[in-house]
């Protein structure tokens, strides 16, 4: 039996990022992570990482090793139009399978005990502690627990958490590049494709010192009677971009208003907690609830307070929280009945989005560049009820 304090249970950038900043907020913690898998393990995803994402570990003094492509654009590809919106040092692309094994080097270059390999497949909770039951027979008994596996992690099934309605799923290949593809310091956004209900993306990518383009299609819940695989399939050979059969597929799971995200001795975060259901941005985000959960908990094991009753109105109060209830209200709106109102209003919004893209990118936004965007907004909104 390992006794500590605090098991993490995923080694991905929630689970490592919680593991940091508690280590940073009370360095005595007894505290594991718990990774199922070997690093390096690959994880299917874009890889795209805004700025703000990598500010947070910076506050730590944490600097994460591996390739990644410099991004300083944005393009969105909406019914006749591209709008591009610029700005320096916006983000990176990475590959997670280099990225997590960075940081899971990182986490242990400061004392955290990160072990890989410890798939976590039974949890008791009890009154006194939670006993986590590892393949191979080893057993962790802690003060709490964390959940930071995912949308499919043990942590929500063994512990009672609703399954949740806000579901995407993801498909995706790497391919060389193409003609008509963007610069490689452009990550692109593609929903000219209705029926996708999500929107096709190209990233830039470095593959084993290779330079190729990731591509694929964010899939909002089901497409009826196609497979997510067979619809991206003829997206991208409509485009001239043979797949090859290699098309990757996986499920992630959106942030939900009100959802529990926490139970005596549980707390979620990152994809279990719920991610951004607009977009499916999710690694910054992760990053970010591990900034909001180290210090919380490190207060709640000195207080041996662990029913965690606050913990969704402390992310509801912080940054990561409203921007996933602002960006649940978007994805209402633009997948929902007006649809084509807002696709007509989005080319007048070059402001807003600089002000969105400020925000990816971890800049400070000024009070003058939020009011321009209102405004736009509004005169917008105007101009399309007149137009009716």
């Amino acid at each position: 039996m390992i006794d500590v304090d605090l098991a993490i249970v995923g080694g991905g950038p929630a689970g490592l990022s919680t593991a940091l900043h508690v280590h940073a907020a009370a360095p005595a913690t007894r505290m594991i992570v718990l990774e199922a898998e070997r690093y390096p393990r690959d994880k299917i995803c874009a890889g795209g990482i805004g700025a703000r994402g990598l500010r947070v570990l910076e506050r730590l003094g944490v600097a994460v090793d591996c390739p990644r492509v410099p991004i300083d654009a944005i393009a969105l590809r909406l019914g006749g139009d591209t709008i591009v919106t610029r700005e320096p040092g916006l983000a990176v692309v990475v590959r997670r399978i280099e990225f997590d094994h960075a940081l899971a080097r990182a986490a242990l270059a400061r004392g955290i005990d990160v072990r890989d390999g410890m798939a976590v497949e039974a949890i008791e909770l009890g009154d006194d502690a939670a006993v986590l039951g590892i393949a191979g027979g080893e057993r962790v008994r802690a003060r709490a627990i964390v959940g930071a596996d995912g949308v499919g992690g043990i942590v929500r099934r063994a512990t009672g958490f609703p399954r949740g309605e806000l579901r995407a799923q993801v498909v995706e290949l790497d391919t060389p590049g193409a003609p008509g593809d963007a610069p490689r310091d452009t990550i692109v956004f593609d929903l000219t494709a209705r029926d996708l209900r999500g929107y096709a993306w190209d990233f830039p990518t470095v593959v084993a010192g290779e330079p190729l383009m990731c591509r694929g299609a964010y899939v909002l819940h089901h497409l009826g009677a196609d497979s997510p695989r067979e619809r991206v399939a003829a997206y991208l050979a409509a485009r001239g971009v043979a797949t090859g059969g290699k098309l990757k597929q996986f499920a992630e799971r959106g942030y939900e208003p009100g959802a529990p995200i926490a139970r005596p001795r549980v707390l979620l975060v990152g994809e279990a907690a719920g991610i951004d259901i607009a977009t499916g941005e999710g690694i910054a985000q992760a990053l970010e609830y591990g900034a909001l959960a180290g210090p919380y908990l490190a207060r709640a094991l000195a207080a041996d307070d662990l029913r965690f009753a606050s913990w969704r109105g402390h992310v509801a109060r912080h940054h990561v929280g409203w921007q996933l209830r602002l960006r649940h209200v978007a994805y209402r709106m633009f997948y929902g009945a007006h649809r084509d109102a807002l696709e007509r209003m989005m080319p007048r919004l070059t402001g807003l989005f600089r002000v969105a893209i400020q925000d990816f990118a971890g800049v400070p936004m000024s009070k003058l560049a939020i009011a321009r965007g209102a405004g736009q907004l509004l005169a917008a909104i105007v101009h399309e009820r007149a137009r009716d």
